[in-house]
């Protein structure tokens, strides 16, 4: 897992984060203070952790670290801590005390419905296409490589990687380099035409592909021949490896114009 870009922990202070914080940490607060353990749980007894409840909380730990080698950035990774630990704390909550635990059930339910996740609005140079508009461009344009990531609105994988694309595409984007996305769950014919699965089971979304004289070049995640996705963690590093971005950006680039290169170069200045 890569250490949060200053960018990436300004997006953390949230109060999607903040509460989601709480929610997850809640359980071992109240069982590690006794004031709040002995008023919510009534215990008569010795409050703190139990051996079962910390062989629960192990678990949730190892779950946390297996998930973590798959999160495409920081915020995905905190992302991946929260959903675990909101259901280890509701078994756990439950197997206290059922009330309790219906309580911190409709407690995680109205602050997801209130401080839903925050969606990426950072920079970005993508171009948004509907309908045939990409096959179209494609087929037309042969002389710009088009990267493009097909997606939809309702896959949490999609949403992890917006940032991810969007930063690939403000580093590397040219005028015969370019960058762009198509919602596949809307425009599901085309998701068969560039053979991507956009049913809500599949392991497909996002499909990242590269196009060049309006044939696909590369594409992660690949499918195998049992037309199952292998597995492609989505990092910008990644990325940048397993379609040679910066082998292609310098290949581009050489092909510009002295006029285009120097739109390039200024661009850069005042960024």
């Amino acid at each position: 897992m890569l250490l949060p870009h200053i960018e990436e922990a300004k997006r953390a202070f949230t109060a999607y984060h903040f509460s989601n914080t709480i929610l997850s940490l809640l359980f071992l607060v109240t069982k590690g203070i006794p004031e709040l353990c002995i008023w919510i749980f009534e215990y008569e007894g010795e409050c703190g952790i139990d051996s079962r409840e910390r062989e629960i909380l192990m678990f949730l730990a190892v779950i946390i670290a297996w998930k973590g080698r798959k999160a495409t950035n920081w915020l995905h990774y905190i992302n991946n801590i929260f959903l675990f630990s909101k259901v280890a704390n509701i078994f756990l909550f439950l197997t206290a005390d059922p009330l309790i635990g219906i309580c911190y059930i409709l407690a995680c339910t109205v602050i997801s419905v209130v401080f839903p996740e925050p969606m990426y609005n950072g920079p970005e140079k993508i171009t948004y296409f509907q309908g045939t508009e990409l096959f179209e461009n494609i087929d037309k344009d042969r002389r710009c490589i088009w990267i493009i990531q097909f997606y939809s609105t309702w896959s949490p994988d999609c949403k992890h990687v917006t940032p991810v694309f969007a930063e690939l595409s403000e580093r590397f984007s040219l005028p015969n380099l370019r960058f762009g996305k198509l919602d596949v769950g809307r425009w599901p014919k085309e998701a068969e035409r560039f053979r991507v699965n956009a049913h809500p089971t599949s392991r497909q979304l996002p499909t990242i592909c590269v196009f060049k004289d309006a044939k696909e070049l590369r594409r992660r995640p690949l499918v195998n021949e049992k037309r199952r996705a292998i597995p492609f963690v989505f990092t910008q590093e990644n990325c940048i490896l397993e379609f040679d971005l910066m082998n292609m950006y310098n290949d581009c680039k050489e092909r510009l114009s002295s006029k285009e290169k120097q739109e390039v170069e200024d661009i850069k200045k005042k960024q």
